[in-house]
Parts: structure tokens; sequence; C-alpha cells
């Protein structure tokens, strides 16, 4: 994980690591209330040895000074110092339960020696460190046989606290935050280093070894029944817009005309990608015909509001000629293909010949755009591909797993389709990974508001109208006029078939 990562991170979630810290804080200022109240007063004194009449004797003197004192301290929390303690102070308290309240110290520099007592009342911590200091030379003069020429010079009797040292509420504070801080960086990292789902175009192209054509945000209208076709794509629209630019120099000097639109599992928006594609690349002044190809779950026709109950699967079957079923979308250079009544053999259809040969011969019209089933489920996209100039991957931000990517090139690759490349959908506009993709897509400032009336005027022309059925002209009278009796016929029988 980058530097930026890091940084990302804690922008989506800083409310998640504020409330840790806080958490934190709280449960340790908890804990420390029931800690005991304490208080520490502290006594020094200086060693001294004999007195000194020239300058070697007193060198002599330091030295064993020095020594002394180191004494002295190794003492201080032994029971025998503790003992005579109680005496002094006629406590009544076994030796063990006060020999642990001494602390001491040496500064070797002056020989001096510091004593840190600890009580549950102001008062018996300053007596306890008044009273160790002298017990310690009494003990000492036990232990090496002192002849009184060892003595301590009282330099700072403990004074009475002021406060209590224990329970320190602030440093309790703070250790608590620290560590509910550490404890939700520890859990939110970890998390996101064993993430195995696709969040960024790094990750796809790394999974999949294709391009990122376009990163489509996550936007309310894009999920309505309409997926944004007949409507704003709000801050969809520039990254659709991209994408259409991305997908024409794909292959400059071999235009795709026959492209397979797939995911690698359902509801990660290959419908809504090939709708608005082919939508925006026929608002370009290009014949899109999109067909739903997707004869397990058709979407097409509840998206631009068209009937469907005749469509493809009958013009598969011989029932009607496949010029007859297509559908006017209402927008300008845009026709559909619905995908009629469902088959109980998809795949044996859409692997057909007769499908072959009839993508090769509207491709000479249109360019021909097939909504197809996701790749991992069925077998269905994989057939179509094999007979098409290539494939277009929709994955889901956030909900497609690194392996599943690899496991859709994989496909592709064993039935030899292309793939064409990639669409990062439901990208989030929010949070650490709306940082990866730009900063979100809010952030166009001018640049996009200059084209603002622009993209209204042309949205506005081409959802203008609704869905309807394409005239045939196969058929006329001697007048000129459509021979409406002819066509209403094939309908009717395909219908009935």
């Amino acid at each position: 994980m980058t530097f930026a990562d890091f940084v990302r991170l804690s922008r989506a979630y800083v409310w998640v690591l504020i409330g840790c810290t806080i958490l934190g804080a709280l449960l340790m200022i908890a804990k420390t209330t029931r800690e005991p109240v304490l208080y520490a007063a502290t006594s020094s004194g200086l060693v001294r040895v004999g007195n000194a009449t020239d300058a070697g004797t007193e060198q002599g003197n330091s030295q064993l000074a020095e020594d002394k004192a180191n004494l002295y301290a190794y003492l201080a929390t032994k029971t025998p110092v503790a003992q005579e303690v109680i005496d002094e102070l006629d406590l009544d308290v076994p030796p063990a339960a006060i020999a642990g309240r001494f602390t001491p110290s040496v500064d070797a520099d002056v020989n001096a020696l510091t004593i840190t007592a600890i009580g549950t009342t102001p008062e018996e911590a300053r007596d306890l460190a008044n009273a160790v200091v002298e017990a310690v030379v009494v003990v000492a003069k036990e232990v090496d046989g002192d002849t009184g020429l060892t003595k301590i010079i009282p330099l700072e009797p403990a004074e009475l606290p002021g406060a209590p040292f224990t329970p320190d509420y602030e440093r309790a504070a703070m250790k608590g935050a620290a560590g509910g801080l550490a404890i939700a960086y520890a859990f939110l990292i970890a998390r996101r280093l064993i993430d195995r789902k696709v969040r960024s175009a790094k990750h796809v192209e790394e999974a999949t070894g294709a391009a990122v054509l376009g990163v489509i945000p996550k936007e309310e209208v894009l999920g309505r029944s309409n997926r944004g076709v007949r409507g704003d794509l709000g801050k969809a629209a520039e990254a659709f817009r991209q994408l259409r630019t991305n997908l024409r120099f794909v292959d400059i000097d071999n235009e795709p005309r026959k492209i397979v639109v797939t995911s690698a599992l359902p509801g990660e928006g290959k419908s809504t990608v090939s709708s608005n594609i082919a939508r925006l690349v026929a608002q370009a002044g290009t014949k899109v015909l999109l067909i739903d190809a997707d004869l397990r779950r058709p979407m097409i026709a509840t998206t631009f509001e068209v009937d469907g109950a005749v469509g493809l699967t009958q013009a598969l079957a011989g029932d009607i000629d496949v010029t007859d079923v297509i559908v006017e979308s209402g927008m300008a250079n845009l026709s559909l293909l619905p995908a009629g009544r469902i088959p109980p053999n998809p795949s044996e259809l859409l692997g057909s010949l007769k499908m072959k040969q009839m993508i090769d011969d509207l491709a000479v019209d249109y360019l021909v755009i097939l909504d197809a089933p996701p790749l991992l489920p069925v077998t269905d996209a994989g057939l179509l591909s094999a007979f098409c100039d290539g494939a277009l991957l929709v994955q889901a931000s956030g909900k497609t797993q690194i392996e599943q990517s690899q496991h859709c090139r994989r496909i592709l690759d064993q039935v030899g389709s292309r793939l064409l490349g990639v669409v990062l959908n439901k990208a989030p506009v929010k949070g650490a990974n709306a940082i990866v993709y730009g900063g979100g897509y809010g952030g166009y400032g001018g640049y996009g508001g200059g084209y603002k009336s622009e993209y209204k005027a042309l949205d506005a022309y081409s959802t203008a109208g609704k869905g309807r059925r394409r005239k045939s002209a196969a058929k006329t009278d001697k007048t000129g006029k459509v021979d409406k009796a002819a066509r209403t016929s094939k309908a009717e029988k395909a219908t009935k078939a």
C-alpha cells in the first residue's frame, strides 16, 4: 500500500477512525477509574564517607560514597528496610505490603540517593519517603559493618504531594485513543490487502491484460428501468462519451462492426452499458442496431419501452424475416432487435450458423451491438463472441472478483475471441476509490459546464418519441402503399408459433 492509498483510505473512513479513537479513549478512561488513588512523595540526600584532609583521600572517599549509594539503592526495596520503616512509623502492615512502594535512583555525579515512596494518602507517602532514607542507612550498617563514617545528608525532605499521580485520566485517554486508532487502521489496511474485488482500473488491466476503455460512475438514474436511455445520465454522461470515443479508436484500420457486450456475472450493468453506448454512437451519426441476445433475461425491450413479444428467436426459427422484427427506438440512427419469445435452447440458437449469417448480413448496414448473457454462468456470450469482431467486458467495481475477471479472459481466449477492452462500471463517486478514478466525477468544473447546454439539447433530441415498429418496405402494392395486411399476417403467424 502506497502513501496515496493510505491517504485515500483515511479520507474514506475518517468517521470510522474518529469513532474508534473516541471509543478507545473512553474505554481506557473507564478502566482507569477502577485503579486506586495513589500519591507519590520524593526525598533525597547526599551520600558522604568520612572527612577527607587531602585530594587523594577525597577521591577515594568519593568512589566509596558512590559504591555506598548503589548499595543503599539496592537495599531500599528489600524486606529489612521495609521492616525498619514499619518499626519507625509504627505501622500495622507486613513488610511485603510496603517493600514494593519504594523506588530508588542514584545520581553518580554527585552521589545523591533519591527515594520515591507511594502511599494511599499524601501524609503516608511523605512519611514513607522520609523514613526509608534513614532505614536504608540502618540496614546498611548491619549488612557491611559500617563504623559510622558513612552518612546521608538530607537534601530535599519529602513534602505533601498536591495531587495523586494515579489514576491519570489524561494519559489514559491518550493511550486509549492511540490504541483505538491503531486497531482501526490495522483492520482497514488488512481488509484492503485481502480484498480480491475489482476496485480500480489497475486491477482490471492486471487481471485481463486489456485496456480499460471507460470508467462509469455509480449513478442513480442508471439503476432505473430505462437505464438512463431516455433521460439525463447525470455524472455518467461524460464517462459514456469517453467510452464512445475510446471504442472508436480501438482499431482504426479495421473498425469493429459486430460487438458483443457481456460481463462476468449478472447485475454488473452490461445491459446499461450496451444500451447507452448504442444510443451515443447512434447520436454521433452511425447507424446502430442493438440486438438483445440475452435469451434468458432479455432487458432491451423494457429499457426502450418497445414491444418485445416478437424478435430474434422467431427470426432464427424462420417464422418471420429479421427485417420485419427490427424496431425503431424513437432515436435517430438507433434500431432495436428484441429477444422475442424465450426459447428452451438459447445456446443452440445463438451458436447456430444462421445466427452468424444473420449478424454478418446486418453488419453490412449497421454497427451491430449485441447485449449478451454473462460469461461465467452460461456459454452464450462465448459462442457469440467467436464469430463477432470482439467483446466488450463489463466489470462492476466492488463486486466482480479478480479471479472472475481472469476466468472471463480465459474463456474469450479459448473461443478465439478478441477482447476489445473493459468497462469498469458502478465506480463510487465518493470515498477512497473515487480518488483512484480522478477524485470523483463532480470535478469537471468549467470544462464540463461549457458544454452543458449542448449536451442537454442532444439528450432532448435523442429521447424524443417512443419506440415504434419499423415499417416494412419489402412489400408494396401498385400504388406504392405499404401492404399492411401481408406484414400483419406474418407477425401474427410468428406470435402464434
